[in-house]
């Protein structure tokens, strides 16, 4: 356990699996305590719920139910981890879909209004949200996921790439609004990542090679996809006082893709 976040309380939107569950873990683990929030509490990789296992380790989560396309079901999240919490310091949002739209000139209105509508209009209403309770307390970390996809153009990937710009924008926007509050606004882009969500895509060997072919970097083991916890140790960096002057920023975290 560390200390780095001691003290703190987080709201972590999208903590029962995949990036956002390491990431509940990290803040718990570096003395944090967090409401982790989603719309099941079943992680999909299997295990312990994120909360009882952060329980398990010594650390403070509880559970909160939350469903970023109902904004009445989003309210009272809100008001839930507020209740179990006390204040809002920190707030993670990890939460949409990821589908290839294939050729732009023939994908549905109903595929490019899915990606608007979970990963643009949700994110804006857990934004929105983490405002209202951090704004008069004149504090707040607030970091949305959006992707290096928002940062570059990929073939048949129009409506996430374009999703997730969308998220960038919002950032960089409300960020600058909220400046004079002392509530700092980020996004945290990933890269490939080992998670759930994604194993179809994972066990693709066209997906392998071009994850191979755009990734410079080589870890020690020869790995180029990254693990949920790298995006945790970044999520910790941004949501603790050490990146008290970021704000409006990107981190990218995705082994060089958008260097070359």
């Amino acid at each position: 356990m560390g200390n780095r976040l001691a003290g703190k309380t987080a709201m972590v939107i999208g903590g029962s699996s995949g990036i956002g569950r390491a990431v509940a873990q990290g803040f718990a683990q570096q003395g944090a305590t967090v409401a982790v929030a989603d719309l099941h509490e079943e992680p999909r990789e299997g295990g312990s719920p994120t909360a009882a296992l952060i329980a398990e380790q010594g650390g403070a989560a509880s559970f909160v139910a939350c469903d970023l396309m109902d904004e009445d079901r989003t309210a009272r999240a809100f008001a839930q981890a507020l209740e179990f919490l006390g204040s809002l310091d920190i707030m993670f949002v990890s939460a949409g879909t990821v589908e290839p739209c294939g050729d732009t000139r023939t994908v549905s209105l109903e595929h490019f209004d899915r990606h608007m509508r979970l990963n643009v209009r949700g994110t804006f209403l857990a934004v929105q949200h983490a405002l209202r309770a951090m704004v008069p307390q004149r504090n707040g970390s607030i970091i949305t996921v959006a992707s290096n996809f928002g940062q570059v153009g990929v073939a048949e990937m129009a409506t996430y790439c374009a999703s997730k710009a969308a998220v960038i924008g919002m950032v960089r926007s409300v960020a600058v609004e909220v400046g004079k509050h002392n509530v700092r606004v980020n996004a945290l882009c990933p890269g490939a990542t080992k998670t759930q969500i994604n194993v179809g895509y994972r066990a693709d060997d066209a997906t392998q090679r071009l994850w191979q072919q755009e990734t410079p970097l080589r870890m020690a083991d020869g790995e180029y996809v990254a693990e949920t916890t790298d995006m945790a140790a970044a999520a910790t960096y941004m949501a603790s006082d050490e990146s008290r002057f970021m704000t409006g920023s990107c981190l990218t975290v995705d082994g060089g893709w958008i260097a070359h």
